[in-house]
């Protein structure tokens, strides 16, 4: 079998109270000579684990869980490879999937990021593109796109992104500690005339929500992160006016759900109104930045994909994803 060179590409994984990941991700990591490993602070033993198992990842250590921006911003300083994956430690990727995915960065120069398509355990697809988090979207279910995609959002669980487009519009944006920095990634990238793609024919599989170890605190964190990062998207991209207007339906709807779902033993949910509303009362003190509108055109918050996408192979599901504003699937 001829073996595969990935000495273009830098593996970057953030851990954070990651312990119990680390033994299967050293085993995935074993083909790749370039790794880095960002640890945001864990006291789990995590830092200890990847030294001994994953000898050849260059390790940088924070003091303090800085977000998941922030690591990754701080891994790609040190990236000296054309590509770098940026890989969840609860996310699985084949060397046979990071092949396809390089080689459609090679068959398509303008593309800045590109992602395989997710799956969970039970063979179910997970939701690994859709239309910008401020287009009208209809419900309906999750499709696989059927051939290579120009799209709005990718998921940020596997990502290929080509490391001077990456630098060029300045990493993620650290002030999105947890969630919404792969919204706002995507997006720049196409502002800065890069195409953001999905990949059907790469897999990977993904567990999700497994990369800390589950706590009341890490469910507190993440419900608190979510609503915060969710107001500085709106704000950034949709203008302040509606992001005060999403501060105040939180505050009106967080104190009675919250204790609604507490006396009907909801814990699950009780705990996420509750810092839903912690993060609404946190973020009426807070200014968050605003992006310019453009003065050449009607405002979106991203442009049209730049070039045409042609089909490079078919995914495992012969479906066609349903029709994303602005965005083109393959014909």
């Amino acid at each position: 079998m001829h073996e595969r060179n990935f000495e273009d590409v830098t593996v970057i994984c953030v851990t954070y109270q990651s312990r119990a990941l680390v033994e299967s991700l050293a085993a995935q990591l074993q083909p790749f000579p370039q790794v880095i490993v960002v640890d945001n602070g864990s006291t789990d033993g995590t830092v200890a684990t990847v030294r001994r198992l994953i000898p050849q990842a260059r390790v940088l250590q924070r003091n303090h869980n800085g977000g998941f921006g922030r690591a990754n911003n701080e891994a790609m300083a040190h990236v000296l490879t054309p590509f770098a994956l940026l890989l969840n430690p609860d996310c699985s990727l084949a060397p046979e999937a990071l092949d396809i995915l390089r080689q459609c960065m090679h068959r398509y120069p303008l593309a800045g990021v590109v992602a395989p398509q997710g799956w969970r355990a039970d063979r179910r697809p997970q939701k690994s593109f859709r239309a910008a988090f401020y287009e009208r979207q209809q419900r309906q279910s999750y499709r696989t796109a059927d051939a290579t995609c120009s799209v709005q959002w990718l998921n940020g669980c596997c990502l290929l992104v080509r490391t001077h487009a990456f630098r060029e519009i300045g990493g993620f944006d650290e002030q999105f500690f947890l969630f919404y920095e792969d919204d706002d990634l995507c997006l720049r990238m196409r502002q800065a005339g890069y195409e953001c793609l999905i990949e059907p024919a790469a897999s990977a599989l993904h567990t999700g929500g497994a990369s800390s170890a589950a706590s009341l605190r890490t469910s507190l964190l993440k419900a608190f992160h979510y609503a915060r990062s969710r107001h500085l998207a709106i704000c950034k991209y949709q203008g302040r006016p509606a992001g005060y207007r999403y501060l105040a339906k939180i505050l009106l709807a967080a104190p009675l759900l919250a204790l609604a779902y507490s006396v009907l033993l909801q814990k699950r949910r009780a705990i996420k109104w509750l810092a839903w509303g912690a993060a609404a009362a946190c973020g009426l003190g807070r200014k968050p930045q605003a992006i310019e509108k453009p003065t050449n055109g009607p405002y979106r918050g991203h442009h049209p994909a730049r070039r045409t996408i042609e089909p490079v192979r078919r995914a495992p599901a012969p479906r066609a994803p349903r029709a994303l504003h602005e965005d083109r699937r393959a014909e």
